[in-house]
């Protein structure tokens, strides 16, 4: 039983108000987790949380 819920890159766009190429963007820098299922990315949720948290925490954001 799979209790880990998995978000797409363009949920995790919306969900972080960026756009969907800063993500790809994120996931190629390896600073946002995110695994291949085929030709598709799955964010965790927790890790896309935790990852969101800690935005506050930088002084600026590239778009």
């Amino acid at each position: 039983m799979h209790d880990e819920e998995y978000l797409t890159p363009e949920d995790a766009s919306r969900y972080l108000r960026l756009s969907l190429s800063s993500v790809y963007r994120l996931i190629r820098q390896r600073e946002l987790g995110a695994s291949r299922e085929g030709r598709f990315w799955r964010i965790r949720r927790s890790d896309l949380e935790d990852f969101a948290e800690n935005l506050g925490e930088r002084e600026e954001f590239p778009d």
